[in-house]
């Protein structure tokens, strides 16, 4: 099922319908994919990496799209193998930030994952990222640990974990 129009973002006004709508990311989205991740990380995954994790089996990218047709909002990648998923990729625009959309994208990833038979999910987030450790925390993930110097400038990243018994169970289908 993909989000319609009409639900809301947690943080928005409860009779305000969300200006996106949650699918499957396909290989037409690649460009902005790529546009997007340069516009929020250094370093950025490479065309290639992406075009690969949109084949990968037991990948799945979601896409948030506004009513511009021609431009991506946000994306959340996941991958899950067994009874385990890692949230890989996150990334919501700037102009699109603190609206709700990046913990739709990782809800809707986290209950595709429970559905697919994952038990857990993992993600790895950078030590002085507040904001995403935040929004993580309330989601219920726990840090587990640290990888010091684990970014390519000598930042940490911290382990997180999830226990998804407790995950929605709705969300975008695998499907396009």
């Amino acid at each position: 099922m993909s989000a319609r129009r009409d639900e809301r973002p947690a943080t928005e006004d409860p009779g305000a319908a969300a200006p996106w709508t949650l699918r499957k990311a396909r290989a037409s989205d690649l460009p902005e994919l790529v546009s997007l991740e340069r516009s929020c990380f250094a370093p950025p995954w490479s065309e290639a990496l992406w075009r690969l994790e949109l084949h990968t089996p037991g990948s799945l990218v979601l896409v948030a799209q506004s009513d511009a047709p021609d431009r991506l909002d946000g994306y959340s990648a996941f991958r899950t193998v067994a009874d385990e998923s890692e949230l890989l990729r996150m990334a919501v625009r700037q102009d699109g930030r603190r609206a709700g959309l990046g913990r739709a994208l990782v809800e809707a990833g986290l209950a595709a994952a429970a559905r697919r038979g994952a038990e857990r999910c993992f993600l790895e987030v950078r030590g002085d990222n507040r904001a995403a450790i935040a929004l993580y925390r309330a989601l219920g993930f726990a840090t587990k640990g640290t990888r010091p110097g684990y970014y390519p400038d000598g930042a940490d990243a911290l382990l997180m974990s999830l226990d998804l018994a407790a995950a929605p169970a709705e969300g975008p289908t695998d499907e396009a």
